[in-house]
């Protein structure tokens, strides 16, 4: 590799980030254009543009950019400038081994050693690949990471599907199960690059202990370092899951499980395999394989997470006699049918199986959903299994296990989400109880939102960013500290990115004394910043921020009121702000906040209050009278009377 002769190159498509255009409006300003900066490397088909060069002819045509673009910000400058340096080794590096090269660059950084530099690489590159990523925010550097991780995973397209895509929605899906883990043992049985287990540590899981298992040595040795920016530990082990248990004595509290649809079986391998317990495989897929194995290493109370392909839970032969011995063992909980184009690298519709080990006696039933039509299910599955209420208006049955284990123990949610009889008596008390509460909302509504003015503002607003307020000393911002260095006494105190985006924080006990300095004071702003700004005030003190849970506390109060700030901070004009083509996070500090007078500010609160408490109102309404519309559309399906006084009616 040649000595780079530019010290940032720029792609078509790198230049429309940084416009925030099209790459077709790039296209045509390159032959509209006569002033238009020239390719300094890179083929006809694949042009590179000197970074200095495209800055300022941008900065020439300010019309071109467009006025919500992001990376305008002085904030994003790091990040844009690694992605123009990373350039500097297309065509010499495949996309795998750059985004690899990035990784270990970054770690390098963080351990204060000389990265190791491939063969051919060249030593001037990489000396400003690294100074590209020491100039980015140390709390932000490992997101700054997987954003190029995902754009070089997404160009690798089904290739780079076995290891996991960063920013994929089923890895989310399963992170999302897990984040409430506090303690105990996480495990991935095909962890690839750890995309799963570290983004359940970005929503606020705490294992003591987080394993992972991978067949392919380069995504172990990727998951590893990307753990390490994190400083979180996490133990990969090499080795073919299925032809031999790397680990038969592990028994995890979750298991988390996302492994490669219909990998073959190796025969001779599975007649002597102990957890086979419940059937042996077909050769032709490996799908019943993979939840035996995570039922094999669950310890007691635990609860493991397996997506498989649609046919694993309706296919005939071994497959019905495993389905039908898990089931009739207690231990599948819940089957959850999800839509296509969950997985870049395909549009197969997973199947997310729920296990967890009951007593017969205990478990009669098993909940089937189908959330094929289901939008965002990755952000709705946590709740339905923690609250069927939830699941009003998704097709859902509880069936039991006698009537499921007959025949093929076809386990297909749409199979059995239209029930043929119904509880006239429950379905009534559904309707009476929906229509009271939407009396008493629609009667509270008007008393709690009164008359509303609009404040008295003095005139034009400045507008500050979160780095400037910094600079000027009004506020102060701390990022969570890692996992292992929240003392055992902080356990329950611990805040995570659910219970900001809920706007409920469960109570603590005073603190006397934080020697650590890690908890929060009362009249801190508690925020995340993953896709949007969500943020609240923590009224109390005395908590601890987890995850992707950071803290502003505001230093002169003569400046800036928390609860103003609460509220601003999440103001539409900053989602502009958001980066990342999977899981979109905002930079804290280029975060806008118009900064009117102190009183001002107080009163755009107080308005501001009052129409939180009507959207809560407004939203128990519509709730109400969508539970309204569904007892009722119900009631005419299954020819059951309802009334306003009785709950009594007959079912078909």
């Amino acid at each position: 590799m040649t000595t780079p002769t530019h010290p940032g190159l720029l792609a078509p498509s790198d230049i429309a980030d940084l416009a925030g255009v099209s790459r077709a409006a790039v296209s045509n300003w390159r032959k509209r254009m006569s002033d238009f900066p020239q390719p300094v490397e890179g083929s006809a088909g694949k042009p590179l543009f000197a970074a200095a060069a495209i800055e300022a002819w941008l900065g020439a045509h300010p019309e071109k950019r467009r006025p919500d673009a992001s990376v305008t910000s002085d904030a994003t400058v790091p990040e844009s400038r690694l992605w123009a340096i990373a350039n500097l080794f297309r065509g010499h590096l495949r996309v795998d081994e750059l985004g690899e090269l990035v990784l270990r660059t970054a770690v390098a950084v963080v351990e204060e050693r000389q990265p190791q530099i491939p063969t051919n690489t060249d030593h001037e590159a990489v000396t400003q690949l690294r100074d590209a990523l020491r100039s980015v925010p140390r709390n932000e550097l490992p997101h700054t990471v997987d954003r190029l991780l995902e754009r070089t995973s997404r160009a690798l397209g089904k290739a780079a599907g076995e290891t996991g895509f960063v920013g994929s929605r089923t890895s989310a899906l399963l992170a999302s199960l897990a984040a409430s883990l506090d303690h105990g043992t996480l495990y991935d049985p095909a962890c690839g690059i750890g995309v799963a287990l570290l983004h359940a540590c970005d929503l606020g899981a705490l294992p003591d202990r987080m394993v992972g298992h991978e067949i392919h040595a380069t995504a172990g040795e990727i998951a590893r370092d990307r753990a390490t920016l994190r400083g979180v530990d996490l133990e990969v082990r090499v080795g073919d899951v299925l032809r031999e248990d790397p680990d038969p004595d592990l028994h995890a509290d979750v298991i988390i499980a996302e492994p490669p649809f219909g990998l073959r079986v190796d025969r001779d391998t599975t007649m002597v395999d102990p957890r086979l317990r419940f059937g042996i495989p077909p050769r032709s897929s490996g799908d019943s394989f993979w939840l035996q194995h995570v039922v094999a290493h669950l310890a007691p109370g635990g609860v493991g997470y397996v997506l498989t392909s649609p046919v694993a839970a309706t296919r005939a032969g071994a497959e019905a006699e495993i389905r039908r011995n898990l089931l009739l063992g207690g231990w599948v909980r819940a089957v959850v049918a999800l839509p296509g184009k969950m997985l870049p690298q395909t549009s197969i519709a997973p199947v997310l199986w729920v296990l967890s080990k009951s007593e017969s006696s205990a478990r009669s039933s098993v909940l089937l959903i189908d959330a094929s039509k289901v939008d965002t299910p990755e952000d709705e599955v946590s709740g339905w299994l923690t609250d069927e209420s939830l699941l009003v208006n998704v097709p859902h049955a509880r069936v039991s296990i006698d009537e499921l284990a007959a025949g093929k123990a076809d386990l297909n949610p749409a199979r059995w989400t239209l029930a043929d009889e119904i509880d006239g008596a429950r379905l009534a008390g559904e309707y009476d109880r929906a229509a009271a509460r939407l009396t008493s909302t629609l009667t509270a509504l008007p008393t709690a939102v009164g008359h509303v003015d609009p404040p008295r503002l003095s005139g034009k607003t400045p507008v500050m960013t979160v780095s400037e307020l910094l600079g000027a000393g009004v506020m102060e911002v701390a990022a969570a500290r890692p996992p292992r260095q929240g003392a055992p006494a902080f356990e329950n105190r611990r805040v995570d990115a659910a219970a900001v985006g809920t706007g409920e924080l469960a109570p603590v006990a005073p603190v006397a004394h934080d020697e650590h300095g890690a908890l929060t004071l009362p009249g801190d702003v508690l925020l995340t910043t993953i896709d949007k700004v969500r943020a609240i005030v923590d009224e109390d003190g005395g908590r601890f921020p987890v995850g992707s849970v950071s803290r502003i506390r505001v230093v002169d109060h003569s400046k800036l009121d928390p609860h103003y700030l609460a509220d601003v901070l999440a103001g539409e004009w900053n989602r502009r702000f958001a980066a990342g083509a999977g899981i979109k996070r905002i930079p804290i500090r280029e975060i806008e906040i118009p900064v009117p007078p102190l009183e001002e500010q107080r009163a755009i609160h107080d308005v501001i209050h009052r129409m939180h408490e009507a959207q809560r109102l407004a939203k128990q309404a519509s709730e109400a009278a969508d539970n309204l519309a569904i007892a009722l559309l119900n009631a005419v399906r299954h020819g059951v009377t309802v009334t306003s006084k009785t709950p009594e009616g007959s079912t078909r």
